[in-house]
């Protein structure tokens, strides 16, 4: 498995570092560790990883992971931002620019569907396509004057990445604009996720920005509800608009981990949403995936990678570096036995 890992990651053009490695003073700088004299240093290998205080209190009554070897810093990725977080106990086990700001472009998609989510909506409800809906950004997959289903709405958003069904999923709610994203942002504040701000539901407005941290919560919020994991697990939507054809419509993924071997024993993705403005701001991913070897689930974020290649390598990088360089007190305890 390991070896299909580093071929994919090579057929992607990336360069990734599966093995972990000792510590190099570049390897410092990119980690953020910055310029500690050698005692603080050691000091600072040896400590506990730091935990995202913002996630549920029950999930930190879970032993934290540990470190196979203090030497370790974590992988170089070619993201500007980057975070792994167990989900277990809110441990972050790796972070680049962590706080740093990004517009998070189609991450944005998975604060608007937590939003709808907490409308109760019939899912069956039919919507009529309108010229005021389109966005572009992206595949075209609607026309003004047909009519769906919220359900193919909501799909179409996050597994195609779709703004029109984005836009239209908002305005199904029946609230103007100005409330759904007052509601989005409430809701990010509710997640505590205290830098982040949302000005429109598909992400295409650069206004909507957030840290690695940031999504790190709304991934670990998003991720527990099991529509939206339906959503973002499946590799293609299929669904028949109302209309004067009514022809099918397949939508495909953009998450390309769903058929990588990271989504293969001993490895399963249980949630992942892409993003992206273009160069400007680089690709962006969010994911949650588990080790069924250890049944440890981490949530993996991404930001500002070089391209749209590449944000896969590097998550794919840091969740086999993480799964590997991280052991839990009661796996260590059994083997010991």
């Amino acid at each position: 498995m390991q070896v299909l890992l580093s071929i994919e990651l090579l057929v992607f053009g990336a360069v990734a570092l599966l093995t972990p490695f000792s510590v190099v003073a570049p390897v410092a700088a990119e980690t953020g560790v910055g310029n500690f004299s050698p005692a603080a240093f050691h000091s600072f290998l040896r400590a506990p990883p730091s935990r995202l205080n913002s996630l549920p209190l029950a999930r930190a009554r879970v032993q934290e992971p540990l470190s196979r070897d203090v030497r370790e810093l974590g992988p170089v990725v070619a993201a500007r931002g980057a975070l792994v977080l167990d989900r277990a106990t809110g441990a972050l086990l790796y972070e680049k620019d962590s706080e740093r700001l990004f517009p998070i472009a189609s991450l944005t998609k998975l604060m608007t569907a937590l939003v709808f989510l907490d409308f109760r909506l019939d899912w069956n409800t039919r919507v009529a396509i309108r010229a005021g809906d389109l966005r572009g950004g992206g595949v075209e997959y609607f026309v003004p004057g047909e009519t769906v289903t919220g359900r193919d709405l909501f799909f179409t958003a996050l597994v195609g990445s779709s703004n029109t069904a984005a836009a239209a999923l908002a305005r199904s709610t029946g609230v103007s604009p100005e409330e759904f994203t007052k509601r989005m942002n409430d809701k990010a504040a509710a997640l505590k996720m205290s830098s982040a701000y949302f000005a429109d539901p598909t992400g295409l407005d650069e206004r909507n920005v957030g840290s690695g941290r940031d999504v790190a919560l709304l991934s670990e919020a998003a991720f527990r509800s099991p529509a939206i994991v339906r959503a973002v697990t499946s590799k293609s939507y299929t669904f028949i608009p109302q209309n004067s054809k009514k022809k099918k419509r397949t939508i495909r993924s953009t998450d390309l981990l769903l058929v990588s071997a990271l989504n293969s024993s001993p490895y399963r993705i249980l949630g992942g949403k892409t993003g992206t403005l273009g160069e400007k701001t680089g690709y962006h991913l969010a994911l949650s995936v588990r080790s069924e070897e250890t049944g440890r689930d981490f949530i993996i974020v991404v930001l500002g990678s070089e391209t749209n290649a590449s944000r896969f390598a590097d998550a794919k990088t840091l969740a086999v570096w993480s799964f590997d360089a991280y052991e839990w007190p009661e796996t260590r305890a059994v083997a010991a036995n």
